[in-house]
């Protein structure tokens, strides 16, 4: 190998190295439910807290979503199809949801509008764990299909999970993305689900 093509790799790896470490992360503000739930803004980070208002922590997190900014809920906050969850991003983000393995997967839920999660969501097969002093529970990781834009972001309503028990047991984290396109597929989605709630 030339000594000009391994300046050139080292190079592109410092600037990958230095892009990586200096990132800015997605400022998160203002998460709240139309029905008045308490989250709270956190980072995501191995051995944190799960929920704002309970001990156990969070664990077997995968590396490439340490630091993250975290929603946190309650370990009571309630899920529903008459739920909107909104938080607002100061710019374009991707948004993951982790839900708890003992409940039927979002999919397979309740929603309003039908069908909204697997349009917008997908399964990234991974997962995260609730742990101690609960016991080690996995969650699997879902992420938007595209980022959403800057600005306020808005989940649907989802079933809890376990009928008749509303308690809807998840996380939220953001990472920054690229912004989707106004011709893109998905915001004809958004657009369409948008336009069904606000009926």
């Amino acid at each position: 190998m030339y000594i000009w093509q391994r300046f050139l790799i080292t190079f592109s790896a410092i600037l990958f190295f230095s892009a990586s470490v200096y990132a800015e992360k997605v400022v998160v503000k203002n998460p709240q439910t139309n029905k008045g739930e308490k989250y709270v803004v956190s980072e995501l980070k191995e051995g944190g807290k799960f929920f704002h208002d309970r001990d156990y922590t969070i664990t077997g997190i995968p590396k490439e979503f340490l630091g993250l900014p975290q929603i946190l809920s309650s370990a009571d906050s309630l899920g529903g199809v008459d739920y909107l969850w909104t938080f607002d991003i100061d710019r374009p983000a991707t948004v993951y949801l982790a839900f708890d393995s003992r409940f039927p997967r979002p999919e397979d839920r309740k929603q309003d509008p039908a069908g909204w999660f697997e349009k917008v969501y997908t399964d990234t097969k991974k997962e995260l764990f609730l742990d101690a002093p609960h016991p080690k529970t996995s969650y699997w990781i879902y992420k938007s299909k595209k980022a959403y834009p800057k600005g306020e972001v808005t989940i649907f309503g989802i079933d809890g999970g376990r009928h008749p028990d509303p308690i809807i047991m998840w996380t939220i984290f953001v990472e920054e993305g690229k912004a989707v396109q106004p011709a893109g597929k998905l915001t004809t989605v958004w657009g369409i689900i948008k336009g069904q709630v606000d009926e």
